[in-house]
């Protein structure tokens, strides 16, 4: 089943335009699925019901147009900011990006825009926390990640295996110990995407324990889990090499 279909089986809005939209976003498809059904119901147009005054220009919860939101813009310095969207668009400077880009009014806008923030959360925090800032800081924050983290293991199942998710390389499971090329162009790849926490020396073409740390570093950012995945990163199964793929590697 193509992903767009599996994405609306289960209540995506505009399902096919989350595949494009996630993919210009540098996304996982699953990591959108999940934002838009934590957001807004699976990606309405609505506004959300944030505790500030609407003055009437909008309902809390109503559709987002362009005749209301432009009232509500007008008055927001005032009234407050509130979710805007199908990203539910919240802090005035990520609605000012999305009315740079088009409108935040505008689904698509606020679509890519709000897939664009969280992908830059979670490269530059990991998965979980890319999670908790799209949504704040504190107790709630945390609360929102621990759910949306929860939420993205059910939606990659569903997505397993689908065209928009499928890596069509085949590569064989590396293990602490091993060596050669491949273990070389993992290194590499490691210390040119991740410098802040790789750092290893690429002469050697071992995968030893200082690429197991690395690795296990990027399996916890990136929220790699399940079958295939060993303490402590001395292993790169097909969950692993997903994500690696996913941020790139090739």
């Amino acid at each position: 089943m193509a992903a767009a279909d599996i994405l609306t089986t289960f209540g995506t809005k505009r399902a096919p335009e989350v595949v494009e939209l996630a993919a210009l976003a540098g996304l996982e498809l699953a990591a959108a699925a999940v934002l838009l059904e934590k957001e807004s119901a699976g990606g309405l147009n609505v506004y959300g019901h944030d505790a500030v005054q609407t003055g009437g220009f909008y309902e809390k919860g109503g559709p987002v147009t362009k005749a209301n939101y432009k009232l509500y813009k007008e008055h927001r310095a005032t009234l407050g900011a509130q979710g805007v969207g199908p990203c539910q668009l919240t802090f005035p400077g990520f609605q000012d990006r999305a009315d740079a880009r088009g409108g935040c009014h505008d689904w698509r806008v606020n679509a890519l825009v709000g897939f664009e923030i969280l992908s830059a959360n979670i490269t530059a925090h990991g998965v979980r926390s890319g999670f908790r800032a799209f949504n704040g800081s504190g107790p709630a924050a945390e609360k929102y990640a621990t759910d949306a983290m929860n939420k993205l293991r059910v939606w990659r199942d569903r997505l397993q295996g689908s065209p928009a998710t499928t890596t069509h390389v085949v590569r064989p499971v590396l293990k602490e110990g091993d060596q050669g090329a491949l273990v070389l162009s993992v290194q590499k790849f490691m210390n040119r995407t991740f410098p802040l926490y790789s750092h290893l020396e690429v002469t050697s073409k071992i995968y030893g324990p200082e690429t197991s740390k690395v690795i296990a570093e990027f399996q916890r950012r990136a929220g790699v889990s399940g079958a295939g995945v060993s303490a402590a990163g001395r292993q790169i199964g097909m969950p692993t090499w997903a994500a690696l793929e996913f941020f790139g590697f090739h």
